[in-house]
């Protein structure tokens, strides 16, 4: 739940309480945790996580104020409401339903008004309602203020039930207009959710590609009874704490598509034919084993599909919409096999008979083949539609690309699935012919498949395997190695061995050749590229540069190839260093070197290596960056690191240990457990606890201590409670102090615990302190822990941290180390250090409002990206100076001219003169002349001539 959220919420645990005449008594909470909880019902609960509304739809809201009028009335006494139903603006609200009947129906007994991110109080809850405060308004929330006046014949159940029939998100942004408005554009709410609540920024997002997706989102399409409508709309609401993998499932089934990432940026493909064909898969591109099926399998052979949505002609409540069903598939299959789809999120049924028919007809189209790769199939990206003609083993047809990945040595695996335009037609219900990929040959023996090499060193004689599978009714298989088209060898393969053994070959680039021959005739080649050669040096490196790594993409000259090789990289900082005294890093295509420093400087030796050797090595130099943002970031994320010392600030760490919370039972939970255990499978255990039951009886009188004196006007208490315990599994000392008064309702609180625990692999030392004052609204507080433990899943950890609080603030100094770090945080609003000069306090340095502020500073090196000065204007910023006004005496620059004089000088005298770097132009100003030289002749004066 959002900040917002709370500051409105928070408030019902002190004021909504049960009123006579309106709360029935017991009131149905419905679970707020999960995302398929009815969101037509009223939350009653202020933890609620907050609600994000899309499109037309209804909501109960959540409850978060309720209190009567002042003073006491026999009848028409008013009640006041809020709802809050959404974080963020909505468009508005439709109608409202009181008990299921529209609020118009009821008159003046209900009035109501909608607030959207409001950034003053609501003047009417200030003037009617009495608990309510200025400080509460609802800020980034959409809330409806609802005012019953009591009436025992329409309000006989107490609080009736509200639905809000609203209309969602008015801030969608629309990347084809530019603009932010209302829709119920399902790909539109989706990037909002992909931007807004998965953060990923706009330079990450294929914008096209969303833009398309939204066209077609807002195709119209006819209904039964001849309107048209929206092809894919969205109506619903969201948590926010659902996990976001989740919700983008439910997103996606309103447009029967998938968002994708692609070299980490967003794209989307929602459900509509992207054909024809961008790409060709060839028998070229194939480094291994085909597998995959020619059709659907059993499981996934489904004819019908059912399900239910949220109705809005049943007041949003779940509804099954008609059943899709193909009567030809449930004859062709000889019975019904249908799967239940259940749509969240989209408004109406004839939508939800559009998405299962998609998903109906794509399931049925269930040929897919799984395809290993050399590099060409680099572009074969998730949503892809490429045709795949392998007359090899007698493919041919039109593919979309489902699954991707690459390799450093296997090149890419691309699974397809069988494509067709029709899988998308708005038929409902209609059977479709979607035809084999499969192109059978009308005669012949089949050619081999699966061909692949196979490196394989036995000394100098074999150089490698070829490898294959077994052809039906083959005789014997031809194998044909070929060099720049000319054949260099050939062997002839007996039917059952299927391999292949090569040797003798020069290096160079080969083309093997398999071919069965069987009673049928010959087959058709299947052919393959293998490389004997050790690898070309790279030519160069390609890198990517942050402040702490540096990913190297080694690049081959034009032409050259690795031959199934890799790269192997080696790093030093020395720039006199040789490769045998660098530091060897790893291998692979590419390399990302983590953990290194900003603005520095590292040598690198990558070479090539295959089976047959290893290139030369190629040496480069790259300097890291020094990106401000980026080193903000690094060491923000390492400072809210979970279990750091910033953790203390927002909550205590929990290191109470099972064998405190044991320790601390008291003797009828120790009883309670023992009556809880089986006596026949865990007498051992029921024997321990009634040994402890016996030990805390005797020592229950020392254990503890406590005076307590009462008065009219106040009371004061001391307790103190001592543990002492050690058994075979833990020993534990342990003391509890607390001292506390109130005195008319005015309390202080002391309170301070002792432990020292041990156990087999683990320790604790910890004191913890609490001193609380409360005297009306206002509180102020100071805790103090102070830790050492040791934990086999964290090492040795200590810790001291000190927290001051009032209402009006908070403030925290920590200390802390751990296996991975030693840090000192301090929070507050101001935090500043002054240091005693001549007997007087000076202020050293103040943090406050974001900034840094030093009276005075003495730096040995100062790295910046921005440099203003005290009028706000930017003077420096990425070595670039900037002035309107350059005052200086004698500027003279650093660097030399050929005739050994500097480049350029501005004397004070009021002279200057300029010097060619690599000529002998050379220019003089003087008071009373100006003087040009090409070399050391004069060429041009001006002014008192000499």
């Amino acid at each position: 739940m959002s900040k917002a959220v709370k500051s409105v919420g928070k408030v019902a645990g002190k004021v909504f309480k049960p009123i006579a005449k309106f709360l029935a008594p017991s009131v149905s909470m419905p679970n707020a945790s999960e995302r398929s909880a009815n969101l037509t019902q009223t939350i009653r609960s202020g933890k609620e996580p907050a609600h994000y509304l899309y499109g037309r739809t209804a909501t109960g809201g959540m409850l978060a104020w309720a209190q009567e009028e002042a003073g006491e009335q026999e009848e028409g006494e008013r009640l006041d409401l809020i709802y809050v139903l959404a974080q963020g603006e909505i468009d508005g609200i439709e109608e409202i339903y009181v008990d299921g009947e529209p609020v118009s129906t009821f008159g003046d007994l209900v009035q109501w008004e909608l607030h959207v991110n409001r950034t003053t109080p609501d003047p009417y809850m200030l003037a009617h309602s009495p608990d309510w405060r200025d400080t509460m308004i609802g800020r980034g929330l959409s809330y409806v203020r609802v005012s019953l006046r009591y009436d025992p014949e329409r309000f006989a159940s107490g609080i009736p039930n509200l639905l809000f029939v609203v209309r969602g998100n008015r801030n969608i942004y629309d990347p084809r207009t530019g603009t932010y408005d209302y829709t119920d554009n399902a790909v539109l709410c989706t990037l909002d959710y992909v931007r807004n609540h998965i953060d990923v920024p706009d330079d990450r997002i294929l914008w096209d590609e969303w833009r398309d997706a939204a066209n077609i989102a807002d195709e119209r399409v006819t209904v039964p009874g001849g309107s048209t409508q929206a092809r894919y709309a969205i109506g619903g609401a969201i948590k926010s704490d659902e996990a976001w993998p989740s919700a983008m499932n439910a997103l996606e089934q309103c447009f029967a598509g998938a968002c994708r990432r692609q070299a980490g940026r967003w794209g989307i493909r929602v459900g509509a034919y992207y054909g024809p064909a961008q790409h060709i898969i060839t028998p070229d591109m194939i480094i291994g084993p085909v597998t995959g099926r020619t059709e659907v399998t059993r499981a996934d052979a489904i004819n019908s599909v059912t399900g239910t949505f949220r109705s809005p002609d049943q007041l949003w409540e779940e509804t099954s919409y008609p059943t899709v069903t193909v009567e030809d598939w449930v004859i062709e299959d000889g019975r019904e096999a249908s799967e239940s789809i259940n749509y969240e999120l989209v408004p109406n049924a004839y939508q939800c008979q559009r998405l299962a028919n998609i998903e109906l007809r794509s399931r049925r189209a269930g040929g897919m083949l799984n395809l290993p790769l050399n590099h060409a199939g680099y572009l074969l990206r998730p949503g892809t539609v490429v045709r795949c003609d392998i007359p090899q083993i007698n493919v041919s047809g039109e593919f979309r690309v489902e699954n991707w990945s690459q390799g450093a040595k296997q090149g890419c695996s691309v699974v397809v699935r069988q494509e067709h335009a029709d899988i998308y037609d708005d038929a409902v219900g209609q059977p479709f012919d979607l035809g084999t990929f499969i192109r059978l040959p009308t005669g012949d023996i089949g050619s081999p498949t699966g061909l692949r090499y196979v490196v394989e060193s036995v000394g100098e004689v074999v150089q490698g395997v070829l490898l294959w599978n077994p052809v039906d009714a083959a005789l014997h298989y031809n194998v044909v190695i070929k060099h720049d088209g000319q054949s260099v060898q050939s062997a002839q393969v007996p039917a059952g061995v299927e391999r292949c053994e090569i040797g003798g070959l020069v290096s160079g680039q080969y083309v093997v050749e398999v071919r069965s021959r069987g009673r049928l005739g010959l087959s058709g080649p299947a052919s393959i590229n293998i490389t004997i050669n050790a690898p070309p040096t790279p030519e160069r490196v390609i890198f990517t540069r942050g402040n702490r790594e540096v990913t190297l993409i080694p690049q081959l000259p034009p032409g050259a190839s690795l031959g199934g090789g890799y790269y192997r990289y080696y790093v030093t900082q020395s720039e006199g260093a040789t490769q045998p005294q660098a530091e060897y890093l790893g291998e692979g295509l590419t390399f990302t070197h983590t953990g290194l420093a900003p603005a520095s400087r590292y040598y690198y030796y990558v070479q090539s290596v295959n089976a047959y050797g290893s290139s030369a090595f190629l040496r480069v130099s790259v300097e890291t960056t020094n990106d401000f943002q980026e080193e903000l970031e690094i060491i923000e994320r390492d400072l809210r690191r979970p279990g750091g010392v910033l953790e203390q600030y927002d909550g205590r760490l929990d290191e109470n240990s099972e064998a405190i919370q044991e320790a601390q039972k008291s003797i009828a939970d120790l009883k309670a457990e023992v009556d809880a255990l089986d006596p026949e499978d865990q007498g051992a255990r029921i024997n321990e606890l009634q040994q402890i039951i016996e030990r805390e009886e005797k020592m229950q009188v020392i254990r503890y201590l406590g005076m307590r004196v009462q008065a009219m006007n106040g009371a004061a208490q001391q307790d103190t409670d001592r543990i002492v315990e050690a058994n075979d599994r833990f020993s534990i000392s342990q003391r509890v102090d607390t001292l506390s008064t109130d005195y008319q309702g005015n309390k202080a609180n002391v309170h301070q615990e002792l432990t020292a625990l041990s156990e087999q692999d683990a320790a604790l030392a910890r004191s913890l302190e609490s001193y609380r004052v409360d005297v009306g609204e206002e509180f102020a507080e100071v805790n103090q822990q102070l830790t050492a433990v040791y934990d086999p899943a964290t090492g040795a950890v200590a810790r001291a941290v000190t927290t001051v609080e009032t209402a009006n603030g908070k403030a925290m100094i920590g200390m802390q180390v751990d296996g991975t770090t030693a840090e000192i945080v301090a929070v507050a609003n101001t935090f500043a250090v002054m240091n005693p000069v001549s007997g007087e306090l000076v202020t050293a340095f103040v943090v406050s409002d974001g900034r840094v502020i030093m009276p005075e500073a003495f730096i040995d090196r100062l790295d910046f990206t921005k440099l203003r000065s005290s009028d706000g204007r930017l003077v420096f910023e990425n070595g670039k100076l900037r002035a309107d006004l350059l005052e200086v005496t004698t500027m003279v620059s650093s660097e030399t001219a050929a005739n050994g004089r500097p480049t350029f000088a501005f004397w004070s005298h009021g002279g200057f003169e300029l010097n060619a770097v690599n000529g002998s132009a050379r220019v003089e100003q003087r008071p009373t002349y100006t003087r040009m030289y090409q070399g050391n002749v004069l060429v041009v004066e001006i002014g008192e001539l000499s």
